[in-house]
């Protein structure tokens, strides 16, 4: 679970590379979320993740798509508007992983 934590915190620094003309290329962020999704699967395949768990990284893979989807809008914007999106994808990350884990029913 740390390790996919890892991954889709790591995920932001792609994203917010995106920001600056010198690291703006897509293709260091397109080569790790492809990367990061294939270690995330291979958990999965492995019986290391629930499904959901392993879903759960889909999250990062949707924040990507809005990012470069709203390119021109994210690398304009002011920090504060891109830091509040990267702590709401980040929240309903941490929600629904931290959901999956949870036993199907509480102890008595």
């Amino acid at each position: 679970m740390w390790i996919l934590n890892t991954l889709f915190f790591g995920s932001a620094i792609f994203t917010i590379k995106l920001r600056r003309k010198k690291t703006s290329s897509l293709k260091p962020g397109i080569i790790y979320h492809s990367i990061a999704s294939a270690i995330a699967i291979g958990f999965f395949a492995l019986g290391w993740l629930k499904l959901v768990t392993a879903l759960a990284f889909a999250i990062v893979l949707i924040k990507f798509a809005v990012v470069i989807v709203f390119r021109k809008w994210y690398t304009q914007a002011k920090f504060h508007s891109v830091a509040l999106l990267e702590t709401r994808f980040a929240l309903f990350y941490i929600a629904v992983a931290a959901i999956s884990v949870l036993p199907a029913h509480l102890p008595k």
